[in-house]
Parts: C-alpha cells; sequence; structure tokens
C-alpha cells in the first residue's frame, strides 16, 4: 500500500509540473490583461470584520491596477492593463495551513492541497487567473498576521491583512507583491533579516540609504544597513529592472 501511495503521489507531481509549466508561459506572455479574483475571509469571526468585508467593493483594490499599469508605462511605453484585479463574494473555508518544518515532501504535499482547496472555492477559469484569498482580521497585539504568500503553481495568494479602511492601502501593498510572486518575480529582501538586499531591494542604489521608494518585492524602504519602513502605500513603490526581467516585461 505505501508504495501504492508513493506512485500516486509522484504521478500527481508530475501532472502538477506540466501544468504549472503551461500556466507559466500563459500567464506571461502579457498580451491580454491577467484577471486577478480577490476572494475575502473572515479570518477571526468577527462581525466588525465581516460588516467591513461587506463594505468593500472593487474600487478599493483599483490602485493596483494603477499601479501596474503606470509601471508597465514605463517600461515598454505603452498603454496597456497587465492585472485586472476584481472583488468575489467572500469565502468561508480557510486554507490549509503551510507545514512548519522545511521538509520538501511536507511542502510540497501542502503546495498540491493548497491548489486542490483552491479549485473547491474559486469561480474563474483558473488556468489564467489568480486567486488571491484576503484573510482579513482585526488587529491584535497578541495575535498579529501571518506571513503571506503567493505561489506561481497554481497561481495562488493567501494574503494576512488587517480588517479597516486606515488599513487598505498597506494591504494592497502586500497583495500586489503576492500578485507578483504568482507570476515568477523573487524576494528582494533578505529572508533573515527581513532587510532589502543591496542593490536589487533598492529603488536608487546609487542613492545608498537616501531612498524614498521601496522596490514591491523588496517591500520596505531601506533606511540604514539594519532599518527599513514598510511603504504606506503603492505610490511609494516601484517595480525594478530585476523583476521585470523575472515576469517578462523585458527581455
Amino acid at each position: 500500500m505505501k508504495l501504492i501511495r508513493i506512485s500516486f503521489l509522484l504521478v500527481l507531481f508530475v501532472v502538477a509540473a506540466f501544468y504549472t509549466k503551461s500556466q507559466r508561459l500563459a500567464t506571461t506572455s502579457w498580451v491580454e490583461p491577467l484577471i486577478v479574483s480577490i476572494y475575502p475571509i473572515n479570518a477571526d469571526l468577527r462581525d466588525d470584520t465581516a460588516r467591513y468585508i461587506q463594505s468593500l467593493s472593487t474600487s478599493d483594490f483599483s490602485e493596483i491596477n494603477g499601479f501596474f499599469i503606470n509601471q508597465w508605462s514605463l517600461y515598454s511605453g505603452l498603454d496597456f492593463t497587465p492585472f485586472d484585479v476584481q472583488l468575489r463574494q467572500p469565502i468561508r473555508s480557510e486554507p490549509p495551513k503551510p507545514p512548519d518544518n522545511g521538509n520538501l515532501f511536507s511542502i510540497a504535499f501542502w503546495s498540491l492541497r493548497l491548489r486542490f482547496w483552491s479549485y473547491r472555492q474559486v469561480t474563474d477559469d483558473t488556468s489564467k487567473t489568480i486567486n488571491m484569498f484576503i484573510r482579513y482580521q482585526q488587529p491584535n497585539e497578541d495575535d498579529p498576521v501571518a506571513h503571506s504568500l503567493g505561489l506561481q503553481k497554481g497561481l495562488i495568494g493567501v494574503v494576512n491583512a488587517y480588517a479597516g479602511e486606515p488599513f487598505r492601502a498597506r494591504n494592497n501593498v502586500v497583495i500586489a507583491h503576492e500578485m507578483l510572486h504568482t507570476v515568477g518575480a523573487s524576494d528582494k529582501y533578505d529572508l533573515a533579516s527581513g532587510q532589502p538586499i543591496f542593490p536589487q531591494g533598492f529603488a536608487q542604489p546609487d542613492k545608498q540609504f537616501k531612498q524614498n521608494k521601496a522596490v514591491l518585492m523588496a517591500a520596505k524602504i531601506p533606511l540604514s544597513p539594519t532599518k527599513s519602513l514598510m511603504p504606506t502605500s503603492l505610490k511609494s513603490c516601484v517595480i525594478s529592472v530585476e523583476t521585470a526581467t523575472e515576469i517578462a516585461w523585458i527581455e
């Protein structure tokens, strides 16, 4: 039985790898906008969180579209909408949690579980649609939001966000960051310290620590070798040349 289970999992991994490759080619051709579906989740099950989710509209995420339109034009000089962010109905189901250990088999199995879970929740064509699941909760010092993630395999993002209008702009920064992960962008910050990597994580490397914008995939504005500041909105972010190359905006 153990051999059968292992063989079945290997077949699943092979099929998933082939499907991922075809998704990669389809989502980085940039001949038409990629649909990004936002699915809110009430992560703390509070009434005030539920009310905030009910108040959301697609316009609350429009600055994400505007940011990517602007950044695209800087690289191509053309008028094009790379992403089309749309709000969907809230869902009640929670995504499977990533494994605590770094075991590769556990991570691979969790990835398959997440993709299957996502498939059961969504209402769109998942082959060319990025599905972003936003877990909203009220600010709580004793229960900070968990790390967000974006997977290229399956075009899935899970964002942990705070519920409330004062947090909308910063939430959109995190959503945009994880969206780029789904199309092949890598982080530009040190995983151990959280500090932007020089020079890839600096919007203007020639100015050292005199920065006023954040590289989106670095997630923070570097202020010193040990200090950085999270941007308050996408107005303080840019897409770097390295990221534009990774997501096939430029060669």
